[in-house]
C-alpha cells in the first residue's frame, strides 16, 4: 500500500536525520520500520501505539527539521484514520508546545495540524480539548512575535475551525443540512430591476432550503456538540464587545477579528438561532447589544471601533439580523432599523452615510426582506412604519443634492454611474483626481445608493403584484372578461398597504431626479421604475397614485409652449436650463428623455389599456400633443450623443423618433380590438371629454391657442374613427357614444369644427355600411348568426344619425352636410340597405319641401341615386314612398329643372314596375285574362325575391301604376306650364309603351279617372287662358318694351 511505503519512508528519513545527535529517536524509528512491516493496513496503526510513540518523541526534541518530519508524519497518521482517539490530548500538548517555537515552519505546520485533527474523526468533543485546539490557533494569531504568514494561516484556520464546530453542531441536533446565507455576498447586476429579480430566485431557494429542513418548534435541550458550539458562540460575542473569554484560552482578541467571525456564523447557521433556544436566546441578548452599542452615533468612537471595517462589519453582522431573523427578533430589528434610517439625517462622514445607504439599498432590492419588513412592521398597528422611513430617508438623500453647491457636478457623477452599471464596468475616478472630485464623488455614490433603493422598492412592488396575479388574487389587465377583483388575498393586501404606504414619497424623490438628469442610463433605469409601479398602481385599482404617476411622467413627455411662453423662451420641463428653442416661433423639440418618456407612457397604456378606465384622458391629453408635433413642421427630435445638442427633423429615415412614435400612436388605438368592450367605451369617452376640454378651453395647460384646440379634438375625431373602425365585429355598443360626440360637434358655432364632425359621421357610417360584417349579413340573410333583428337594429342605429342631423337643426349647412352624407351612402353602400328605405325617404320628402335650392338639389340628388340604380334594392313596399316622394320633387316650386327630371323619374319607375319581377296570383287575376293574354301575362311571372321581401304581385303592380297615373293628372294641372307639358306627355307616353300591359279594367280606370279628366282640364285651360301677350310672363325686353311669353293651353294636347 502507498501509506505504508510513504511511512516507511519518512521513518528512514528520521532515522537518518537523528543518528548522531538523538539515538534514542534512531533507534525508535527503526524498530517502527520493522513494527510497521507487520501491519497491513491504516487501522492495524491505530491500535499499536509504537509508531505514534516515534513521531512523538521526535517532536519532543524540538529541533526544526526533526519536528518537521515528527509532524508531516502526525498529519499523515491523522489523515488516514491510523490514530487512535486515546492519544488527542498527547496530540495537543505537543502541537502546543511546538506553537511557542519561534520558526516559521514549525507554527504552520502545527496550524496545519490542528486543521487536519478538526477535520478527521478525532475532531474533540471535550470542551477542554476543543478549547485547547482552537487556543493553539488564537495564540499564533495574538502572538505580536508571529510572522504576518502565520497571523493570516492562524486567522484561516480558526475560521475554518469554526465553520467545522458549527457544521457538527448541525449535524448533531438533526438541523437542515448545507449553509444558509443571507445573500449578502450576490454581485449586483447591471440593472435594479435585475438584484430585484436575482434576490427573489435567492429568496425562494433560501425559504424551500428552510421549510425542507423540517424542525418548526424550538428546542431547549442541546447536545454535546450544540453545548460546546454555545460556549464558543458567548466568548465569541465577549471578544467582539471587548471583554474576555471564559472558555477559550485566549486574553483578548481584535474586535475586528472577533466580529468577522460572529458574521460569518450569523449568515451561515441561521437555521440554529431559529431552532435552538439557548442560540436564540445568545443572539437576543448578547449579540444584538452588542451590535445596538456599536452602532451608537452620538459620540465619535475611538480606536477600532470607529474605522470604517468594523462599521462595515458591525452594518453587514445587522443586515444578516434583518434578513434573516425580523420574524422572532422584532423589537430588535425595529430598533437596528429606526437606527439605520436616523444616521441618514445625521453630519456623520460621508463614508459611514454610504455604508448605510448601502445596507438600505440592498434591503429595498431584494423582495422578500421588504415583504417581511413591511409584514411585521408597517402593517402592525402596534410597530413603527420601518418602510415607509426608510423611503423617506432614501428620498431625503436625493432631494439633499439641491442644497449642496456642487449639485451639478454631482448630478453628473451619478449619471456616469448609472451609465457605466449599465456597461458592466466599475465607474472610478481618475488617479489623479482632486480632493474635491473625491468628494463629489462620494456625494453621487451617496445619491446613487439612494436612487437604487427607491427603485427597488418600485421594482419590488411590481413584482410582489405580479405574484399576485400569477397566483390568481388579482386579475391580469389583459385579462378579455371585465375585470373583477377581490383584492382579498394576502399579497394582495400587502401591495394595495405598500402602494397606499409609499408611493408619494417615491414619485417625489423619482421626478425630481428625473428632471435634473440628462444621462441615457439613469433616465432609462428611472422611466422603468415608473412603468412598473404604474402598472402595477393599473392592476391594484389604486388610481389616485395611478394617475399621479401618469400626470408625472406626461410632464416629461412633450411639452407644447403656448403663445405667451413662446414669448418668454420657457423651456420644457424634462429640458435643460441651457437648452435653447430652436425656433421661438412655433418650435416643438423633443429630447431623448422625451422621446423615451412616451415609449414609456405607450408600453403602459398597451399594458394597462383595460384598467385605466377615466385615467385614459391624462394619457391622451400627451398623445394629442404628440399627434400635434408630429404634424407640425417645426417639430425636431434632439440626437443624443452629441456634445452640441442637435436638431433633426428626418421624415425620410424608416426609423427616425417622429416615424416610430407616430407608429406607436396609431397602433395603441388600432389594438383596441383587443381590449374589453367595457375598456373600448372607456377610451372613447375620454376621447370625448378630451375634446369637450378643448372645446371649452379647460386643458390642464396654461391655455391654447385655438389651433392647438382644433387640433386636440381633430386628435379625439380621428381616434374615435380609428376605434371604430377596428371594432366594426362589435360597432353597436360603441355606436352612441361615437356618434353622439360627432353630432355634438357639428352643433358647434365654429365652421371648422362643423365640417370635421361632418367628415367624421360619412367616414363612420360608409365604415360600418362597408364592413365585412354588414355585406356578410346583407348577402347570407337568415343563414347567418346575426338575427333579422338585429340587423335591422344595426343598420337603422346607422341611417338615423342622418335623420337626427337634419332635422334637429336650424344651420343650412349642416343640413347640407347631412344630405351630402346621405348622398355618398346610396352611392357606396345603397345596395347593402334593406330595413332604413322608409326613414330616408321620409327623410328626402321633407327635404322637397325647403325653401333653400341647394337643400333640394342635394335631396334630389339622393332620390336619382335611388330610383335609378336602387329600385331592384328597396324593398317592395317601399316603391310606393318613392313614387310619393318623387311626386314631391316634381311638385316643389324651388326648382324648375329638378320637377321636370323627377317627373321623367316617374317614367324610370313605370318602366320598371312593368318590367321588373312580379309574381302573378291567378286567384287575384280577372277573369277577361284569361282570353288570349295569358301567354302575354306569363312574360311577368318572374318569382324571385327582393332582399327578403315578399314579392310583388299584380294586384301591387296595379296599385303602383294607378299611383304614378294620379301624380301626373295632378302635375298635368300645375301652375308651371313646363311642368304641365312634361306630365301630360309622359303619362300618353306610359300608355303607349306599356298599354298592350294594361287589362280591360285597368284601361276603364285609366281613361275615365285620369285620362279624361286631364283633357277636360286641358281644355278649360285653353278655354279660359288670356290670349293678351301682356298677361304672360315677362322674359325681359326690346325696343324698350317689354316681352311676354303665352303658351296656349291647346298645344299641351
Amino acid at each position: 500500500m502507498a501509506f505504508m511505503a510513504v511511512l516507511e519512508s519518512d521513518l528512514r528519513a528520521l532515522s537518518t536525520e537523528a543518528r548522531r545527535r538523538y539515538p534514542g529517536v534512531k533507534d525508535g524509528a527503526e524498530h517502527a520500520i520493522l513494527k510497521l512491516r507487520t501491519l497491513s493496513n491504516p487501522s492495524e496503526i491505530g491500535h499499536n501505539e509504537d509508531i505514534l510513540r516515534i513521531f512523538l518523541m521526535a517532536c519532543e526534541v524540538k529541533t526544526v527539521k526533526i519536528s518537521v518530519i515528527g509532524l508531516s508524519c502526525l498529519q499523515k497518521l491523522i489523515s488516514h484514520d491510523a490514530v487512535a482517539p486515546s492519544a488527542l490530548k498527547e496530540i495537543l500538548s505537543t502541537l502546543k508546545d511546538h506553537a511557542d517555537m519561534a520558526d516559521e515552519s514549525i507554527q504552520l505546520k502545527t496550524l496545519q495540524t490542528i486543521l487536519i485533527i478538526l477535520q478527521s474523526r478525532l475532531l474533540p468533543e471535550n470542551e477542554d480539548d476543543m478549547a485547547q485546539a482552537l487556543g493553539i490557533c488564537l495564540r499564533l494569531l495574538e502572538n505580536v512575535r508571529s510572522s504576518d504568514s502565520v497571523r493570516n494561516t492562524a486567522a484561516a484556520t480558526f475560521r475554518q475551525a469554526v465553520a467545522l464546530i458549527f457544521d457538527h453542531v448541525v449535524g448533531a441536533e438533526s438541523l437542515p443540512a448545507g449553509k444558509f446565507s443571507s445573500g449578502s455576498q450576490i454581485s449586483r447586476t447591471s440593472s435594479v430591476t435585475g438584484d430585484v429579480n436575482r434576490s427573489i430566485n435567492f429568496s425562494e431557494s433560501l425559504e424551500q432550503d428552510f421549510l425542507s429542513g423540517g424542525s418548526s418548534l424550538m428546542r431547549e435541550n442541546l447536545s454535546k456538540a450544540g453545548k460546546l458550539g454555545l460556549r464558543l458562540l458567548e466568548d465569541l460575542t465577549a471578544l467582539a464587545a471587548g471583554g474576555s473569554a471564559t472558555w477559550l484560552w485566549v486574553s483578548s482578541l481584535p474586535r475586528t477579528f472577533a466580529l468577522d467571525i460572529l458574521e460569518f456564523i450569523l449568515s451561515n447557521y441561521a437555521v440554529m438561532f431559529r431552532a435552538l433556544v439557548s442560540y436564540e436566546q445568545v443572539l437576543r441578548h448578547q449579540i444584538c447589544s452588542l451590535l445596538m452599542t456599536s452602532l451608537r452615533t452620538n459620540a465619535e468612537h475611538e480606536g477600532e471601533v470607529g474605522e470604517p471595517y468594523f462599521r462595515r462589519l458591525v452594518l453587514r453582522s445587522v443586515a444578516h439580523i434583518i434578513r434573516l431573523y425580523s420574524s422572532s427578533l422584532t423589537t430588535e430589528c425595529e430598533v437596528f432599523l429606526s437606527m439605520l434610517v436616523k444616521v441618514t439625517y445625521l453630519d456623520l462622514p460621508l463614508w459611514h452615510r454610504i455604508l448605510v445607504l448601502e445596507l438600505l439599498r440592498g434591503f429595498c432590492v431584494e423582495a422578500r426582506t421588504l415583504r417581511i419588513l413591511f409584514q411585521n412592521f408597517d402593517m402592525n398597528p402596534k410597530n413603527t412604519n420601518i418602510v415607509e422611513n426608510m423611503v423617506k430617508a432614501l428620498a431625503h438623500v436625493v432631494s439633499s443634492v439641491q442644497v449642496q453647491d456642487t449639485s451639478e457636478e454631482s448630478l453628473a457623477a451619478v449619471a456616469g454611474m448609472f451609465s457605466s452599471k449599465a456597461k458592466g464596468v466599475e465607474w472610478s475616478l481618475d488617479n489623479d483626481a482632486s480632493n474635491a472630485a473625491v468628494i463629489v464623488a462620494s456625494e453621487a455614490h451617496a445619491i446613487t445608493l439612494a436612487v437604487e433603493g427607491l427603485l427597488g422598492v418600485v421594482f419590488t412592488v411590481a413584482t410582489l403584484t405580479d405574484e399576485a396575479v400569477d397566483v390568481g388574487e388579482l386579475e391580469s389587465p389583459r385579462c378579455d372578461s371585465d375585470i373583477q377583483a377581490n383584492f382579498l388575498g394576502k399579497t394582495a393586501v400587502l401591495c394595495i398597504s405598500m402602494v397606499d404606504s409609499l408611493w408619494l414619497t417615491t414619485l417625489d424623490a423619482l421626478s425630481f431626479i428625473l428632471s435634473r438628469s440628462q444621462g441615457e442610463a439613469i433616465i432609462l433605469e428611472i422611466l422603468k421604475g415608473y412603468q412598473a409601479f404604474t402598472q402595477a398602481c393599473g392592476v391594484l385599482r389604486a388610481v389616485e397614485p395611478l394617475n399621479s404617476f401618469l400626470a408625472s411622467l406626461c410632464k416629461f413627455t412633450i411639452y407644447i409652449p403656448n403663445e405667451a411662453e413662446k414669448r418668454s423662451g420657457m423651456h420644457s420641463p424634462g429640458s435643460k436650463r441651457s437648452e435653447p428653442l430652436v425656433d421661438q416661433k412655433d418650435s416643438i423639440v423633443l429630447t431623448p428623455k422625451n422621446v423615451q418618456a412616451l415609449r414609456t407612457l405607450f408600453n403602459i397604456a398597451h399594458r394597462l389599456h383595460n384598467v385605466l378606465g377615466p385615467s385614459w384622458v391624462l394619457v391622451l391629453e400627451t398623445l394629442a400633443a404628440l399627434d400635434l408635433a408630429i404634424h407640425s413642421p417645426h417639430a425636431t427630435t434632439q440626437e443624443v450623443s452629441s456634445s452640441v445638442p442637435k436638431l433633426t427633423r428626418d421624415f425620410s429615415g424608416q426609423y427616425s423618433d417622429f416615424h416610430i412614435l407616430s407608429s406607436l400612436n396609431s397602433q395603441l388605438f388600432e389594438s383596441s380590438a383587443l381590449m374589453h368592450i367595457s375598456a373600448v367605451k372607456s377610451l372613447l369617452s375620454a376621447l370625448s371629454q378630451l375634446s369637450h376640454q378643448s372645446m371649452h378651453g379647460t386643458l390642464s395647460s396654461f391655455g391654447q391657442p385655438s389651433s392647438q384646440k382644433i387640433g386636440s379634438i381633430r386628435f379625439s375625431v380621428e381616434r374615435m374613427i380609428s376605434i371604430l373602425v377596428n371594432n366594426l365585429h362589435r360597432v353597436e355598443p360603441l355606436w352612441d357614444l361615437v356618434v353622439g360626440h360627432f353630432l355634438e360637434l357639428a352643433e358647434n358655432s365654429d365652421q371648422h369644427l362643423r365640417n370635421l364632425a361632418l367628415d367624421a359621421l360619412d367616414q363612420s357610417i360608409c365604415a360600418v355600411l362597408g364592413s365585412d360584417q354588414f355585406q356578410v349579413a346583407h348577402s347570407r340573410g337568415n343563414d347567418m348568426e346575426t338575427t333579422p333583428t338585429e340587423l335591422q337594429a344595426l343598420e337603422c342605429v346607422v341611417i338615423s344619425p342622418l335623420r337626427v342631423l337634419y332635422f334637429s337643426t336650424q344651420s343650412i349647412d349642416v343640413r347640407i352636410g347631412s344630405l351630402k352624407i346621405l348622398l355618398h351612402v346610396l352611392e357606396r353602400h345603397g345596395d347593402k340597405l334593406q330595413y332604413s328605405w322608409l326613414d330616408i325617404l321620409e327623410m328626402l320628402r321633407s327635404v322637397s319641401n325647403a325653401s333653400e335650392k341647394d337643400l333640394v338639389t342635394l335631396g334630389f340628388q339622393s332620390l336619382r341615386v335611388i330610383m335609378n340604380d336602387g329600385l331592384s334594392t328597396i324593398p317592395v313596399d317601399c316603391l310606393q314612398v318613392c313614387i310619393d316622394v318623387t311626386g314631391a320633387y316634381s311638385a316643389q316650386k324651388t326648382e324648375l329643372n329638378i320637377s321636370l327630371t323627377a317627373v321623367g323619374l316617374l317614367w324610370t319607375t313605370i318602366d320598371f314596375i312593368a318590367k321588373g319581377p312580379l309574381h302573378e296570383n291567378s286567384e287575384e287575376k280577372e277573369t277577361e285574362q284569361t282570353d288570349g293574354k295569358k301567354g302575354e301575362e306569363g312574360s311577368l311571372n318572374i318569382s324571385s325575391k327582393f332582399n327578403g321581401q315578399s314579392p310583388l304581385n299584380v294586384v301591387d303592380r296595379d296599385k303602383l301604376l294607378f299611383s304614378v297615373f294620379s301624380l301626373l293628372q295632378k302635375l298635368g294641372s300645375d301652375e308651371r306650364p313646363e311642368v304641365r307639358n312634361s306630365a301630360v306627355r309622359t303619362l300618353f307616353q306610359i300608355l303607349g309603351s306599356h298599354g298592350q300591359k294594361l287589362s280591360k279594367s285597368m284601361w276603364e280606370d285609366c281613361l275615365w279617372n285620369y285620362v279624361f279628366p286631364i283633357l277636360d282640364r286641358s281644355s278649360h285651360m285653353a278655354a279660359t287662358s288670356s290670349k293678351d301677350e301682356w298677361q304672360g310672363k315677362e322674359l325681359g325686353t326690346r325696343g324698350g318694351k317689354a316681352v311676354h311669353m303665352l303658351i296656349h293651353h291647346r298645344y299641351l294636347s
